[in-house]
């Protein structure tokens, strides 16, 4: 009876921890990443992530993001979009880089469409992290 009542206790203690891993909700609007995006390389400690931008006129504002769980005092994590293979400078607002942040951190850079080329762009990503847990990636549109 007394292992059952300590396994129910540690089982708890698991799904609090787990909990507590989940990272932050990715920025609001309409996800891309299904449909434009695919991880096009990748190490222990970085992904490269390629994105077709949609063509046309809508939506107006992108975004991209990289999220981490597990951040601490020396964490670092960064993004680094090129458009077409040329660097791209993300609009105001975009977190390129952190250090030293608890808990679920994210980076993102978020642009508006009158900053792309007329059609056919590519968005590539490149994420690097240290002492961190790579979480996952969001590209939406707003």
């Amino acid at each position: 009876m007394r292992t059952i009542a300590l396994l129910l206790a540690i089982c708890a203690s698991c799904a609090t921890s787990a909990n507590a891993q989940t990272p932050a909700a990715a920025t609001p609007g309409t996800s891309l990443k299904a449909t434009a995006c695919v991880e096009t390389d990748r190490m222990m400690d970085w992904r490269e992530i390629t994105c077709a931008l949609p063509a046309g006129t809508t939506p107006k504002r992108f975004s991209f993001r990289a999220m981490f769980t597990g951040g601490h005092d020396d964490t670092s994590a960064s993004i680094a979009p090129e458009l077409d293979g040329q660097p791209f400078a993300c609009g105001e607002g975009s977190k390129l880089s952190l250090f030293g942040e608890d808990g679920n951190v994210s980076v993102f850079c978020q642009f508006d469409r009158s900053a792309l080329p007329a059609a056919g762009a590519k968005l590539k990503v490149l994420i690097k992290w240290n002492h961190a847990e790579f979480a996952d990636y969001e590209f939406s549109a707003e």
